[in-house]
């Protein structure tokens, strides 16, 4: 697969998520990638950015006679690790996970401001992963995600304006614990640059979907993400698939 292929997978791999406060305005962001398993769809994303349980939703699509269509996530589902025999001893797993409608689907737009034209408007994929797979040294890696978030106001209508960001040609560095680490190809530019990143999925060249954007390290250069192989358990019961 060439680079554009590749950036062009990245770039349609990870639906926005926002956080909507009292007044229904959006307030953050997080990522998130929906994945289509045993029969039903799910959204996965992490526990950081969700698990204040907030009103997080999905935006789905611009439409100019109704505006921004959300869908609503509810109250998703949040893991606690331990073992037997020191069962009082839990910690949180930085992953979140909420089964949605099959028929969600959302877009990637660019509109054209101030008539609010669209351009180009595209389905972001849904996944159909085996939830079975771990990095290939010899492969890139790359995640894709929304960031430096502005709020604006329009002809009386509020927008939350993102811009995107791609980051394909990661290297497969090492596992720790529950996560995947990975070198960045560039200097790390700070985390105020990734805030909104948090729940992209971490993707192959070739497509496999391995973790979910967690943190990163700016002294190293690193990227770590959770590994979805690592809570496939969980979701296997989620939709049923258990022996």
């Amino acid at each position: 697969m060439q680079n554009d292929d590749f950036n062009r997978r990245l770039w349609l791999s990870s639906v926005p998520l926002v956080r909507l406060n009292e007044q229904k305005l959006p307030d953050d962001i997080a990522s998130g990638c929906l994945i289509d398993y045993f029969g039903k769809r799910l959204l996965l994303t992490v526990s950081h950015a969700t698990g204040d349980q907030g009103r997080w939703a999905i935006p789905l699509r611009y439409s100019p006679s109704r505006g921004i269509e959300l869908y609503l996530l509810g109250q998703m589902n949040f893991l606690k690790r331990g073992v037997f025999s020191e069962p009082e001893i839990l910690r949180e797993v930085d992953f979140s996970y909420v089964e949605v409608p099959p028929s969600i689907c959302a877009y990637r737009q660019e509109i054209e401001a101030p008539a609010n034209i669209i351009r180009v408007e595209t389905p972001i994929d849904v996944h159909t992963p085996t939830l079975e797979d771990t990095p290939n040294p010899n492969e890139p890696y790359g995640f894709c995600g929304m960031v430096m978030p502005e709020s604006e106001s329009h002809f009386g209508n509020h927008y939350l304006s993102t811009t995107p960001i791609l980051c394909p040609n990661l290297s497969f560095l090492r596992t720790e614990d529950d996560y995947y680490v990975f070198a960045l190809p560039f200097d790390h530019p700070g985390h105020n640059y990734f805030k909104g990143c948090s729940g992209a999925p971490i993707l192959s060249r070739s497509g496999a979907l391995v973790a979910l954007v967690c943190k990163g390290y700016a002294h190293n250069n690193e990227i770590w993400g959770v590994s979805v192989r690592e809570y496939k358990a969980a979701i296997d019961i989620l939709v049923g698939n258990v022996v």
